[in-house]
């Protein structure tokens, strides 16, 4: 009996697929993919969908403001500051959540918190449409 429950036991373990077989269905990259306008302002959240080789992908992300200045549109970060004087917080950073996790990515510098707070999220959908640097800090965890 004990020798049935091991050659069972390793069939099982065998017929496993592990868990690090993952398989990347759509080549998103700041060349080959259009985005077009979804949802923003006055949200933390935002998304689009974006075309590549024909087929649309939804994006999500959320947007975020900091006390970092990013200097360059597309400049990454892993963690992003808020400074307890609210109007530091004027810099808009956005992040990809679906249909994978990206990096912080720096959109821009905005008049105020409160300007950041109502437009960091429309930023995030228009520069994700207009500048392939931007779509490609993005993707850029999408790599091959």
């Amino acid at each position: 009996m004990k020798k049935h429950l091991i050659i069972a036991g390793i069939i099982c373990a065998a017929s496993i697929p592990p868990a690090a077989a993952v398989t990347k269905c759509v080549a998103l990259n700041s060349i080959s993919t259009t985005c077009s306008v979804g949802y923003s302002f006055a949200r933390l959240d935002w998304s689009t969908t974006c075309k590549t080789n024909g087929i649309s992908v939804p994006i999500v992300g959320i947007a975020g403001c900091s006390s970092q200045n990013g200097g360059t549109i597309g400049t990454t970060s892993d963690s992003l500051p808020t400074s307890s004087n609210s109007d530091d917080n004027k810099y808009c950073w956005c992040k990809m959540v679906s249909p994978a996790v990206s990096r912080w990515v720096y959109y821009n510098s905005l008049s105020s918190a409160g300007n950041c707070a109502y437009n960091c999220s429309g930023g995030c959908v228009q520069y994700a449409i207009e500048k392939a640097s931007f779509r490609s800090a993005l993707f850029a965890i999408l790599s091959d």
